[in-house]
């Protein structure tokens, strides 16, 4: 499922002209959603048919993030949508609400034997940018346009959340590992994460990447001495990031519609505080603001409901004691982060979104 969620180029030859993806790739492109449909009905048989019942504690989250999904989609159904769209979207929306409530929540996030939901994670989007630099590389597929990759993906921005992404969960995975294989494998998918990064020219998965990477070290390095040059090096890095770029320029040339343009039209719909919003459309590059324009103030209560538990998980005692929450607290981070300046977190599918499903199975 991790491997097919983000496989979706719709209509990229209309922003990039020159997009071309061999005939098979384009075939998986085309039904990926519902082999990610697929794959979440039957893990649901197996766990209902032929697994043992387990009493898990399961997370009022899931609930709440799966009832703001739906609002948002019956404010597209209100104002622009069908009822056979509809009805499709809602299925879909509810088999994934499903799989991550009784399969996911039910499974280890992390344990020694790497038998966990962190290693499916890191292996599906592991597999899923090696397929993407494949194509880059060896020219199977033109998959840039005006020097960004685009890969398999709606966008650069989000090929770029995806090799973010995979970069925390390598490092995270890469700084406990004590087997010499797996730290090579967990090192080339740093690596490999960090160039899809680069190639996207994405200055958000970079942020995010990087955040996640400080997060970890600030958590797992014993030697506090280094912990403050580390958040003095975190600040002056901040400082020169604010003295030398701009909100104009966060944004490729000639694209036509720059996050300072969005965002304020964006504000400007949210500040009239909707109580039902307008569904999935216009200005998406911010999830926080997409989040009350898309779902009005019914909505985004229970959207912040989860933003405001995924904070808390910050403030959980000795959590530099165990791994597996140090490496929640950083996946955290960067979907927090990065949320401000993408709109993801109202996907139906896609790497990004999936993994902020999986955090919150864990969040009680």
């Amino acid at each position: 499922m991790v491997f097919f969620a983000s496989f979706r180029a719709p209509n990229a030859e209309d922003m990039a002209v020159s997009y071309s993806v061999p005939t098979a790739i384009r075939i998986l492109q085309n039904f990926s959603l519902p082999i990610v449909a697929f794959c979440a009905f039957a893990a649901l048989y197996i766990n209902f048919v032929h697994r043992k019942p387990q009493n898990v504690l399961r997370s009022k989250f899931l609930v709440f993030y799966y009832i703001f999904h739906l609002i948002v989609l019956g404010s597209d159904f209100a104002h622009s949508g069908t009822f056979d769209e509809f009805v499709t979207r809602v299925t879909f929306t509810t088999v994934i609400f499903l799989f991550f409530y009784h399969v996911v929540s039910s499974l280890p996030f992390y344990n020694s034997t790497r038998y966990h939901v962190l290693n499916t994670f890191f292996l599906g989007s592991f597999l899923f940018l090696c397929l993407n630099i494949l194509l880059h590389q060896t020219g199977l597929g033109a998959v840039s346009w005006k020097g960004r990759l685009l890969g398999l993906t709606t966008h650069p921005n989000f090929i770029g959340m995806c090799g973010s992404i995979a970069t925390a969960l390598s490092f995270g995975l890469l700084y406990r590992e004590k087997d010499r294989l797996a730290k090579m494998i967990y090192f080339s998918g740093v690596l490999l994460g960090v160039w899809v990064c680069i190639l996207s020219m994405s200055r958000t998965s970079m942020l995010g990447a990087a955040t996640a990477i400080v997060i970890i070290l600030l958590f797992s390095l014993k030697n506090n001495y280094l912990k403050p040059l580390i958040v003095l090096l975190i600040v002056l890095g901040a400082v020169l990031v604010i003295s030398y770029i701009d909100l104009q320029s966060l944004d490729y040339a000639n694209r036509g519609n720059t996050r300072e343009e969005t965002w304020a039209s964006m504000y400007e719909e949210a500040s009239k505080l909707p109580f039902f919003g307008k569904g999935r459309s216009g200005a998406t590059t911010n999830a926080y603001l997409f989040a009350i324009v898309a779902g009005g103030l019914l909505g985004a209560f229970f959207f912040f409901r989860t933003v405001l538990a995924s904070i808390a998980v910050f403030f959980t005692r000795n959590i530099a004691r165990y791994h597996q929450t140090i490496i929640l607290c950083a996946l955290i981070g960067l979907i927090l982060i990065t949320s401000m300046l993408e709109g993801y977190l109202l996907d139906a599918a896609g790497i990004p979104v999936f993994t902020y499903w999986m955090i919150l199975c864990y969040i009680k």
